[in-house]
């Protein structure tokens, strides 16, 4: 072999290597950018489920009667709110772990999701903590909605992706960028706008104390279940993960429902209305279409730009949400009211931790080594 043909066959190789490095960099940026969609349409998904959680609460024959006969039964105001909370949780698990079952079962994901809820240890048992951290959130927003009003608790969630950042260093040993603490403090001075604003800015609530503990409920408990989800898609798909995360919770509110029933509380007393009144049907079913598809693609987001990532733009849905509120029941059933009293502290903290979020979401992805969560905030 003479000189000339060795260095055709050296300049062949490093062609190839280049070839396939482009390769490897254009599939990166192209599951990238499905990442951010599958984040984007998230939000979408879940500022809409705003609205017709809102609007089950109107239907005067499911939890306006239900909580007419607990207080029939001697329960306070205060009480039969929460228990009204604990019913539409139940409600809302159920419907997503139907819907999603008919999902996977299009999908022929049958047989993966038996083999990923056998495999308890390596990745089941982190949707159960992901069900429970999941319930909370949605018991914490419903609390926060009724006690306070629906702009508190979406603006509150959006602080989950301040606990995600931070869970994601704590526990999934994640390394984050001087850009990405900035963020986490932006986001906390949003938080103070948000709570401080509420509880001085003189919110009328028949019990503000239940509705921030709300708020912080929803925030924390997103947070944590976005880290546990993260953990458990190193394991399994993000479509089965779903479904065990909600059969998971539906268990816990079957289980809540069940002991309150037999401490004598009617929660189950107007069950029966959602199969026998087609719009408290129509709403419920819409209530579960978009919380499904909102964790359907807010699952999927987290293998391909991970949990922090996924998570600060996943926040956009309480801009969504407020719109999407205001244009359906107006200004006062959104944020509470047109004074500035009640709008500074929803929107200025929604604008401040938008930004913290922003910060987070466009961090710089260059160097990631892969797209699990090992390098999602950007890295060194």
């Amino acid at each position: 072999m003479d000189v000339n043909e060795i260095k055709n066959n050296g300049g062949s190789k490093v062609a190839d290597t280049s070839s396939l490095d482009d390769f490897i960099k254009a599939n990166h940026k192209k599951k990238f950018r499905f990442g951010i969609i599958a984040a984007l349409l998230c939000a979408v998904y879940w500022g809409v489920w705003y609205v017709p959680g809102y609007a089950v609460w109107e239907m005067p024959d499911f939890l306006p009667a239900a909580m007419v006969n607990m207080e029939n039964a001697g329960y306070g105001s205060d009480v039969t709110y929460t228990m009204a909370c604990i019913l539409l949780c139940l409600v809302n698990a159920i419907i997503d772990t139907l819907i999603l079952f008919i999902w996977n079962g299009a999908l022929g994901k049958i047989g993966e999701l038996k083999r990923t809820f056998v495999e308890f240890k390596a990745a089941n048992i982190y949707f159960v903590y992901a069900g429970i951290c999941g319930a909370g959130a949605v018991f914490g927003t419903y609390v926060a909605a009724q006690f306070l009003n629906p702009g508190f608790a979406a603006v509150a969630g959006v602080l989950y992706a301040l606990v995600g950042t931070i869970m994601s260093v704590l526990y999934l040993h994640q390394k984050v960028t001087k850009r990405g603490y900035i963020a986490v403090v932006i986001m906390i001075v949003g938080a103070f706008v948000l709570f401080a604003g509420t509880i001085f800015g003189g919110a009328e609530s028949s019990n503000m104390t239940l509705g921030i503990i709300g708020g912080a409920m929803c925030a924390i408990c997103w947070g944590l279940e976005g880290t546990f989800a993260g953990k458990a898609l190193d394991y399994c798909e993000p479509d089965c993960g779903i479904q065990l995360r909600f059969f998971w919770e539906t268990v816990l509110w079957i289980i809540v429902c069940v002991v309150l029933a037999i401490s004598g509380v009617p929660i189950f007393s107007t069950m029966a209305s959602i199969v026998t009144d087609p719009y408290i049907l129509l709403v419920v079913i819409l209530l579960g279409f978009s919380f499904a598809w909102c964790y359907v693609t807010w699952y999927k987001s987290f293998p391909f730009i991970g949990v922090a990532r996924g998570q600060a733009i996943g926040s956009l849905y309480a801009a969504c949400s407020i719109v999407f509120m205001v244009l359906f029941f107006g200004v006062d059933n959104a944020i509470g009211g047109h004074d500035m009293a009640h709008v500074l502290p929803t929107i200025g903290g929604l604008i401040i931790c938008l930004f913290g979020s922003y910060l987070i979401a466009t961090e710089d992805a260059e160097g990631l080594v892969s797209l699990k969560d090992d390098s999602v905030m950007g890295g060194e």
